[in-house]
């Protein structure tokens, strides 16, 4: 009787366990909607007086947006939440160019894991109970120094 009932709160326990990582391990194929996001940046980028195009070269797979204004060049993707492609968006930059993601409105030197993964999950877990989310946008920015780039009203886009 003693091992049955160690075998149920086992049991118990662990079906969570197993069902949370089922989530986390297995593709998300209801990501949000990359055209939504590449609009609603092309018009952020068009209200600050930017000319904006879409990208022919994209990063590993991921459509990219290029912005200019006079001697300001930005180009900006949609880096992963989990940060895998760090490395070839800084590799994008040339060192006279500042990177620097924007996440929720707020500008980081280096992209906050911290806070995209957990928003990633819980996100994800939002879309897999099939609850409408609008997802914050998560931005890799590289900007030529003269932007000054880090200083956009970056808010209005979260």
């Amino acid at each position: 009787m003693n091992c049955s009932r160690v075998l149920k709160w086992f049991l118990i326990l662990a079906l969570p366990l197993t069902l949370g990582l089922k989530l986390i391990v297995r593709p998300d194929r209801s990501l949000p909607n990359e055209p939504d996001v590449q609009q609603r940046v092309a018009e952020f980028f068009a209200r600050q007086h930017f000319t904006v195009a879409l990208s022919d070269q994209p990063i590993e797979g991921k459509p990219t947006i290029r912005a200019s204004a006079g001697p300001c060049r930005i180009l900006v993707a949609n880096p992963n939440p989990i940060a895998w492609d760090r490395d070839v968006i800084r590799g994008m930059a040339t060192a006279a160019d500042r990177v620097f993601v924007v996440f929720r409105g707020r500008t980081y030197k280096e992209q906050p894991t911290w806070l995209t993964v957990p928003y990633f999950l819980w996100s994800r877990l939002q879309r897999e109970l099939g609850l409408r989310t609008q997802a914050a946008p998560l931005l890799a920015v590289i900007a030529t120094t003269s932007c000054d780039a880090e200083r956009l009203p970056w808010s209005e886009l979260s």
